[in-house]
């Protein structure tokens, strides 16, 4: 058995983006180009930073690669990430670029009107900033990597790596093209059906549709693909022969639909560490994106693997 494999090593590494996140709500009706009275709720963000408090909350041990300033909103992201469970201790504090920051205006019914980000600061991590990491990634059970770091610094990823499988979010349509690059050193791929369509490059309508656009990243030579599809469940394929649909009973209390793609993300993985069989890995992350929309925040403070158990049994269809 690949060392890397074994249940007992449940150190999940995860390279990506970490930014603190800014939710603007007008309580009036909102009047463009004009100041609007309103509430600002600021929160610990970013696609990977997301995962890895996941992951921590699941009773893994994520370790978080990725890149803050030396500002108030860094300093804030390290404490907050700490204390839910995340080792920070490798992140980059980049000495004047400031920290990576999301931005939301909604209107008075929570309605998005526009939103903003900026990520610079992973696109000027230290050419030496992976290699002086090649030890923790060597040692883990598995790698995460998101779209939000450069192409050169996910080529260093899969080339570092060794023999530790790495699983990929694209994040976006914009950005999910990075990795069409190195697919051949995925481990296991999780797009979205929009990514999926847009990357594969064929229509995913259908269910033989999804099938064939799956098959066809496959051909690239990922191991497997776990497709995101929303209420519907998730597609999954790999080389070995295996594919199948799974869903679990729909959710009716959905509270905050934004957190579940990060947590289904983060159950995939960490199922994966344990030595779940796919049925059970699926499963596992289905439940995780179920807790997830029961919450108003973007991560289910709640959400444990005692409670992910138990959703399984509760909403299996």
């Amino acid at each position: 058995m690949n060392e890397s494999l074994n249940p007992a090593r449940r150190r999940i590494v995860c390279f990506g983006g970490a930014n603190m996140d800014l939710h603007i709500q007008s309580t009036v009706p909102v009047i463009l180009h004009d100041s609007n009275p309103g509430k600002i709720h600021t929160s610990p963000g970013g696609v990977m930073r997301n995962i890895a408090e996941n992951c921590a909350r699941l009773g893994a041990a994520p370790v978080l690669l990725s890149a803050v300033g030396k500002d108030a909103f860094g300093d804030r992201i390290q404490k907050d990430s700490e204390a839910a469970g995340i080792d920070m201790s490798r992140v980059y504090l980049h000495p004047d670029c400031p920290t990576s920051c999301y931005m939301a205006f909604m209107d008075r019914t929570g309605d998005m009107l526009v939103a903003a980000n900026d990520m610079r600061i992973m696109d000027l991590l230290p050419e030496d900033y992976l290699t002086s990491q090649k030890d923790v990634l060597q040692s883990a059970a598995v790698i995460l990597c998101d779209a939000n770091p450069p192409l050169e610094r996910i080529r260093q990823l899969v080339d570092l790596a060794g023999d530790v499988p790495i699983f990929a979010d694209p994040v976006s349509v914009a950005k999910g093209s990075k990795f069409l690059e190195v697919l051949d050193r995925i481990w296991l791929f999780k797009p979205n059906l929009i990514e999926l369509q847009h990357l594969s490059g064929l229509p995913c309508g259908t269910e033989e549709e999804i099938r064939t656009a799956a098959a066809s990243l496959l051909d690239k030579g990922l191991q497997a693909i776990a497709v995101s599809l929303g209420s519907k469940g998730c597609y999954y394929a790999d080389r070995e022969g295996r594919t199948f649909f799974r869903r679990l009973r729909a959710v009716t209390d959905m509270a905050n639909a934004t957190g579940a793609g990060d947590a289904f993300t983060a159950g995939l993985t960490t199922a994966f560490s344990r030595g779940a069989a796919p049925e059970d890995m699926v499963d596992y992350a289905l439940a995780c994106g179920v807790l997830a929309v029961q919450s108003e925040d973007t991560i289910n403070k709640n959400i444990s693997d005692a409670l992910v158990r138990r959703t399984i049994e509760e909403y299996r269809e």
